[in-house]
């Protein structure tokens, strides 16, 4: 899991990072240096984070590439 992927399941659930970070459990400001790579994504994030793709559609893979290609 690194930044971009944070950002892409974000911006994949339409949430502001003020939502996305409550959904986290984390303050918005973590999730602001996490997406801009000012900060590591920690053991606890990671999780989180793989807990929600798990519960994605299998079409985020799908707008995960897409959006890699224009980041």
């Amino acid at each position: 899991m690194d930044a971009n992927k944070a950002k892409a399941i974000r911006y994949y659930l339409g949430e502001s990072q003020a939502r996305f970070a409550k959904r986290m459990g984390v303050a918005p400001s973590t999730v602001c240096a996490i997406e801009k790579g000012q900060r590591d994504i920690t053991d606890y994030i990671r999780a989180k984070l793989l807990r929600i793709e798990s519960g994605l559609p299998d079409d985020f893979y799908t707008f995960y590439n897409r959006f890699r290609k224009s980041s």
